[in-house]
């Protein structure tokens, strides 16, 4: 947020405007917000399994938050932007990527959030789906070691999608008990109304 304020005060003292916003131009790629789940130390791998399981099981619920304008679904699917559910190590198709890494640090890199997105709604959302899947510990698909963009379409039916629009993710959100959970009612219906 600070680096998004000092580049757009920049750019405006010398007559110019710069667009943090999902999707500004399009044919090219959008703007991102990749947010990073680090782990120090992960003593177990099922722990670390474990937690990309929860997150993958809420984020269509969570959507809304991450991606709040009909922009953001243009960029989601577009140019490398995630729009299946799934994970793979290095694959930088997947919503979630689990990047090199050495010794005790390891972290997990979620990819579909865009500049729009509330930090403080989306931490603690993914806060939250990381604690349900340390409680819970739901089972982890497959990693999706292909390309997603370049896959034939009978490669690309056992993956759910994310929501593929604003009121797709604002139901999601509506009817889910997780988000109700930890977001306060006010702060739901502002971010679901339909209008």
């Amino acid at each position: 947020m600070t680096f998004r304020s000092v580049v757009k005060t920049a750019a405006n003292r010398n007559g110019l405007h710069a667009d943090f916003s999902p999707k500004p131009l399009p044919n090219a790629p959008g703007n991102g917000f990749h947010i990073n789940v680090s782990f120090r130390p992960c003593d177990t791998s099922e722990k670390f399994e474990n937690v990309i399981a929860g997150l993958l099981e809420k984020v269509p619920e969570m959507t809304v938050f991450l991606n709040s304008t009909e922009a953001s679904y243009r960029r989601l699917g577009n140019n490398k932007a995630p729009s299946y559910v799934s994970w793979s190590h290095q694959n930088r198709s997947q919503l979630i990527r689990i990047p090199a890494a050495f010794d005790e640090y390891r972290r997990i890199e979620l990819r579909s959030p865009d500049p729009l997105t509330n930090p403080y709604l989306a931490f603690t959302l993914i806060i939250g789906a990381s604690l349900y899947g340390l409680r819970e510990k739901p089972s982890l698909p497959a990693a999706a070691d292909i390309n997603l963009f370049r896959a034939e379409k009978s490669e690309l039916t056992p993956y759910k999608k994310l929501p593929e629009s604003l009121r797709q993710a604002r139901r999601a959100a509506k009817e889910s008990e997780f988000v109700r959970s930890l977001i306060p009612e006010p702060i739901i219906n502002i971010f679901c109304e339909d209008n």
